[in-house]
């Protein structure tokens, strides 16, 4: 009943908009900052953590003198692990990946290393030899002597399933956008999704203010039908500004299908996120104004147009 008492008090709702209009903008700059920098930083960070967390368990999961097989079509066996990790000692190494042809590696030294950019991942073993089974029945022995790193490769996607992290278009940087969007351009393929996140990361720190304007003309409104009205009005315009969104979103794929889509200008890729804002601000404006006429029993500005009667 705040707002209602200061109405009557003669306060104007342009002045209770002041206060609200400051946090609204507030939290646009936040929201603007995690748009451009916090989701592309913090998704990067996630993903080097996760990396390193799951290259210090593996190594850790592997015991001395107990039989690891947890990599797929490998048996690795260490006989000793320094104090504060960094690899094993006297690795025994069983390929099974051909089981017509098995190898076996055993050497002095062994770790793992997992390279974060080319998403692979490594076994480097040092100073040993490399046995190899082939010919009838696997009775031919062959062996390769090497001192200094062999490299067996693994699958990253069998060894860590859920260590990789996609970066779609909402976790890439505007530049990284721009440069996904101009290969996109030069094949001749629609660059809509990626106009749509460049303008993502502008329009929905915008929409802080969009609210802001319709929570304070709803929220005058409603105030003397209590809490529950003004609870179900505030679900609806949230409701109303996500289905704009879909429908422009809808809209925009509709009209940059087929194959000539990647002809058409990127103008409307580029309003698609602007459509909610641009329907609703003018409603909130429209509301705001209303009520404050009623409040005030006059317009926020002099009319251009002297009536007389």
């Amino acid at each position: 009943r705040e707002a209602v008492a200061l109405l009557a008090c003669g306060v104007s709702p342009y002045r209770l908009m002041r206060p609200v209009l400051i946090v609204a903008l507030l939290a646009g700059a936040a929201h603007l900052y995690v748009m451009i920098w916090g989701i592309p930083d913090a998704n990067q960070t996630f993903r080097q953590l996760s990396y390193d967390v799951i290259s210090k368990k593996v190594e850790n999961d592997v015991r001395p003198q107990v039989f690891f097989d947890d990599f797929p079509n490998l048996v690795l066996y260490a006989r000793d692990i320094p104090q504060g990790g960094g690899g094993w000692k006297d690795v025994l190494v069983a390929d099974t990946s051909k089981p017509e042809e098995p190898t076996m590696f055993m050497a002095r030294r062994g770790r793992l290393v997992l390279d974060r950019q080319k998403q692979m991942v490594d076994l480097v073993l040092t100073d040993g030899t490399r046995y190899s089974a082939h010919g009838r029945e696997g009775k031919e022995i062959s062996t390769y002597r090497f001192s200094q790193d062999l490299i067996v490769k693994l699958d990253p996607n069998s060894v860590f399933p859920h260590s990789e992290i996609l970066r779609g278009n909402n976790e890439l940087t505007i530049e990284g956008l721009w440069k996904q969007a101009d290969d996109k351009q030069a094949h001749g393929l629609p660059v809509h999704q990626e106009m749509e996140a460049i303008q993502q990361r502008f329009s929905f720190p915008a929409a802080c203010v969009v609210f802001a304007v319709i929570g304070v003309a709803l929220g005058l409104t409603v105030a003397r039908d209590g809490k529950l009205a003004g609870f179900v009005v505030g679900i609806a315009v949230i409701f109303a500004y996500y289905i704009l969104l879909y429908l422009a979103q809808g809209v925009t794929r509709g009209y940059y299908a087929g194959p000539l889509g990647g002809t058409k200008p990127i103008l409307m890729g580029q309003i698609s996120r602007w459509v909610p804002n641009l329907i609703l601000l003018p409603f909130g404006i429209l509301a705001l104004v209303w009520r404050a006429r009623w409040a005030e029993g006059r317009l926020p500005f002099r009319s251009v147009v002297k009536l007389t009667g």
